[in-house]
């Protein structure tokens, strides 16, 4: 009984056998004037598939100065925890307004760094809502090989998330159509006063993993902890992965 005691009370205060736990490392990410925007927390970045991922992002005039900059942040955070790199997960971002302003290309940036700071020195557009040509060039320019994406025959993912605040300008249904059924796996993000419709004539199916509405910019932040625990969950498919937390809550 003795010994028994003593092992149990080394179990509770005998740290100095226990190896060292590493601390996890902080990433704080900084706004433009170099003001802190937050701080979040990567322990073990995990290793996903390789991925061809277009942003696809409106920056239509009905979205606040302030929510413009959280869906920035939301972006960040989330390459956090992807892979980037030429042979890992390679990132592009566009905006759409009246136009489509390319940031960059799936072949401009090769590190997280570089990327980070692109989405930094994005700036408002401020104009209207065409997010069916935001599609089109999605699929005719953004995610090309001419642009970085890789041969279909390598089968890397092709991945569109389109974020939305409000209704489109243009019609979607038809062109969205044509982009999946060129392999673009589109997750549609509705944010405020967006028809669901809308979101389902744009995102993949099933529509229960492609296609969320939130209320406003503010819950944009509840879905960091999804996409890391999903990312990095060991699960076989990415896809699945990002359904289930991109789903659409920007």
């Amino acid at each position: 009984m003795r010994s028994l005691a003593l092992g149990f009370f080394c179990l509770l205060y005998c740290n100095t056998a226990q190896p060292e736990r590493r601390r996890p490392k902080h990433i704080t990410v900084k706004g433009r004037n170099d003001t802190t925007i937050q701080n979040i927390t990567v322990e073990n970045p995990c290793k996903a598939m390789p991925l061809d991922f277009v942003f696809v992002i409106d920056s239509s005039r009905s979205i606040r100065p302030n929510d413009y900059e959280k869906a920035k942040t939301f972006i960040i955070h989330l390459l956090q925890f992807l892979d980037i790199g030429h042979n890992a997960t390679r990132v592009g971002l566009l905006q759409y307004g009246s136009v489509v302003q390319p940031e960059f290309s799936l072949n401009t940036y090769t590190t997280k760094a570089e990327v980070e700071e692109a989405v930094r020195n994005m700036q408002h557009l401020a104009t209207g809502t065409m997010t069916g040509l935001a599609i089109q060039y999605t699929m005719e320019v953004a995610l090309t090989e001419e642009q970085g994406a890789r041969q279909m025959s390598l089968q890397i993912p092709r991945i569109a998330m389109i974020v939305t605040d409000g209704r489109p300008q243009d019609t979607v249904e038809e062109i969205a159509a044509q982009a999946r059924q060129a392999g673009i796996q589109i997750f549609a993000i509705g944010v405020g006063r967006v028809e669901m419709n809308t979101l389902k004539a744009i995102g993949s199916e099933p529509h229960s993993e492609h296609v969320h509405l939130v209320a406003n910019f503010s819950q944009i932040e509840t879905l960091i902890s999804v996409f890391k625990s999903k990312l990095c969950g060991g699960e076989e498919s990415l896809i699945l992965s990002l359904v289930s937390l991109f789903v659409y809550h920007v």
